[in-house]
This record gives C-alpha cells, structure tokens and sequence, in this order.
C-alpha cells in the first residue's frame, strides 16, 4: 500500500504525468476545449467509493474515463492513432503505461475497457476512444 490517502486530484495528476511519456500525445489532467489531436483528457469518476475492504484499508475510483481524441472521425489517420492508443500493448499503448507506472496517489490500476464513439468538442467532431480506468489506492 502507498503511504498516502487518495484524492482525485493527485491521482489526476500523476496519470498526466504518466501519459506525457507516450511520444505526441497532449495531455490535459482536466477536461478542456478546445483540443488539438492527438489528445488525452483525464474526467471525473463515476464514484468514489470508501472503505472498501476490512479495516478501512482500500478507497476505489471506479470508471474515471480517459478520453483519447484520434482526429477527424472520416479520417484513416484517426483510426490509426486510436489504434495504437488503445492497443493492450506496445510503446504507444496507453494500458500498457499505465499499468506498468509506479504512483504514490494510488496503489493500483486496471485500464478496464475502451469504448469508441465520435464526440464534439468546441462545435467540431472528433473519433474519441474512452477509457474507463479503475484505480485503488490506501483508504482512511
């Protein structure tokens, strides 16, 4: 366990700092507008939820969504890049760093599922992927 309690905004941060590491990828520890492809935006959570095991021991942020923005949705370009965003692996692959990051803010964290949709920002489209990201970390 880390030697912390977890908050959101910590948290925010760290998976910011984890994700500069991914070569051309903007990223935002909040959500903004408008972007400029390729970007990664860091949401609120779904819940946060306390005390989840005995002892008080593990807080849990269930579904904090990571919107990945790829580029115009009519464009191969776009679906490249979300395609080696979302890989499970690879120096690109966005799972694969931040599963393998060491964080103070939280102890763990699983990239759950990805899902794909075009969205708009700032009145333009944008192929998006989301990421709903489940992060665990020491509890009160």
């Amino acid at each position: 366990m880390g030697g912390s309690l977890m908050d959101l905004a910590s948290v925010m941060d760290e998976l910011a700092v984890r994700l500069r590491s991914i070569s051309g990828l903007q990223v935002f520890e909040w959500p903004v507008s408008p972007v400029t492809p390729p970007a990664a935006l860091l949401t609120y959570p779904d819940s946060i939820d306390f005390d989840e095991t005995y002892g008080r021991g593990m807080d849990r942020m269930r579904a904090l969504p990571l919107v990945v923005i790829g580029g115009k949705p009519t464009t191969i370009d776009a679906r490249n890049m979300l395609s080696a965003l979302t890989a499970g692996s690879g120096e690109r692959s966005i799972k694969a760093v931040l599963e393998s990051g060491t964080y103070t803010a939280f102890d763990e964290i699983r990239v759950a599922k990805w899902e794909f949709d075009v969205i708009e920002i700032a009145a333009n489209p944008y192929m998006a992927a989301i990421a709903m990201l489940d992060i665990g970390g020491q509890g009160a």
